[in-house]
Protein backbone atom coordinates (compact mmCIF):
# COMPACT_ATOMS: atom_id res chain seq x y z
CA UNK A 1 0.00 0.00 0.00
CA UNK A 2 1.19 3.49 -0.84
CA UNK A 3 -0.09 6.37 1.25
CA UNK A 4 0.07 9.83 -0.26
CA UNK A 5 -0.86 13.14 1.36
CA UNK A 6 -3.36 14.41 -1.22
CA UNK A 7 -4.97 13.96 -4.65
CA UNK A 8 -2.12 15.75 -6.45
CA UNK A 9 0.44 13.39 -4.94
CA UNK A 10 -1.76 10.43 -5.88
CA UNK A 11 -1.90 11.58 -9.51
CA UNK A 12 1.88 12.09 -9.57
CA UNK A 13 2.55 8.62 -8.13
CA UNK A 14 0.10 7.04 -10.57
CA UNK A 15 1.73 8.85 -13.51
CA UNK A 16 5.17 7.68 -12.43
CA UNK A 17 3.97 4.08 -12.16
CA UNK A 18 2.02 4.23 -15.44
CA UNK A 19 5.13 5.43 -17.31
CA UNK A 20 7.34 2.78 -15.71
CA UNK A 21 4.86 -0.02 -16.44
CA UNK A 22 4.38 1.19 -20.03
CA UNK A 23 8.13 1.14 -20.64
CA UNK A 24 8.55 -2.31 -19.11
CA UNK A 25 5.59 -3.86 -20.94
CA UNK A 26 6.56 -2.36 -24.29
CA UNK A 27 10.11 -3.66 -23.88
CA UNK A 28 8.98 -7.13 -22.81
CA UNK A 29 5.92 -7.67 -25.01
CA UNK A 30 5.95 -4.94 -27.62
CA UNK A 31 2.81 -3.30 -26.23
CA UNK A 32 1.22 -1.86 -23.11
CA UNK A 33 -2.53 -2.09 -22.54
CA UNK A 34 -4.32 0.16 -20.07
CA UNK A 35 -7.95 0.38 -19.08
CA UNK A 36 -9.18 3.90 -18.36
CA UNK A 37 -11.90 5.08 -16.01
CA UNK A 38 -13.74 8.35 -15.93
CA UNK A 39 -14.80 10.74 -13.23
CA UNK A 40 -12.88 13.49 -11.51
CA UNK A 41 -10.16 11.37 -9.89
CA UNK A 42 -8.30 10.14 -13.00
CA UNK A 43 -8.52 13.51 -14.78
CA UNK A 44 -5.44 14.81 -12.98
CA UNK A 45 -3.54 11.64 -13.92
CA UNK A 46 -4.50 11.99 -17.58
CA UNK A 47 -3.32 15.61 -17.65
CA UNK A 48 0.05 14.61 -16.17
CA UNK A 49 0.51 11.76 -18.65
CA UNK A 50 -0.18 14.05 -21.60
CA UNK A 51 2.59 16.48 -20.63
CA UNK A 52 6.33 16.19 -20.16
CA UNK A 53 8.13 14.58 -18.49
CA UNK A 54 5.70 11.64 -18.60
CA UNK A 55 4.60 12.13 -22.21
CA UNK A 56 8.21 11.67 -23.35
CA UNK A 57 8.74 8.58 -21.17
CA UNK A 58 5.79 6.58 -22.52
CA UNK A 59 6.14 4.60 -25.78
CA UNK A 60 2.77 5.85 -27.08
CA UNK A 61 2.99 3.97 -30.39
CA UNK A 62 2.90 0.75 -28.34
CA UNK A 63 0.09 1.79 -25.99
CA UNK A 64 -3.43 0.37 -26.36
CA UNK A 65 -6.15 2.18 -24.41
CA UNK A 66 -9.52 0.74 -23.39
CA UNK A 67 -12.47 2.23 -21.50
CA UNK A 68 -13.58 0.48 -18.31
CA UNK A 69 -16.87 2.12 -17.49
CA UNK A 70 -18.12 4.37 -20.27
CA UNK A 71 -21.47 5.96 -19.64
CA UNK A 72 -24.33 5.62 -22.12
CA UNK A 73 -24.11 9.22 -23.30
CA UNK A 74 -22.87 10.82 -26.54
CA UNK A 75 -19.06 11.18 -26.76
CA UNK A 76 -19.30 14.97 -26.45
CA UNK A 77 -21.55 14.89 -23.37
CA UNK A 78 -19.98 16.53 -20.28
CA UNK A 79 -20.32 13.26 -18.34
CA UNK A 80 -18.70 11.11 -21.06
CA UNK A 81 -15.56 9.29 -19.95
CA UNK A 82 -14.41 9.28 -23.58
CA UNK A 83 -14.66 13.07 -23.62
CA UNK A 84 -12.58 13.32 -20.43
CA UNK A 85 -9.80 11.21 -21.96
CA UNK A 86 -10.01 12.99 -25.32
CA UNK A 87 -9.72 16.42 -23.69
CA UNK A 88 -6.91 15.47 -21.31
CA UNK A 89 -4.79 12.43 -22.11
CA UNK A 90 -5.29 12.41 -25.89
CA UNK A 91 -5.13 16.20 -26.28
CA UNK A 92 -1.47 16.42 -25.23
Amino acid sequence: MVVVPDAAALAEEAARRFAALAQAAAAARGRFSATLSGGSTPGALYRLLSADPYRAQIPWSQVHLFWADERCVPPDDPSSNYRLVAETLLAG
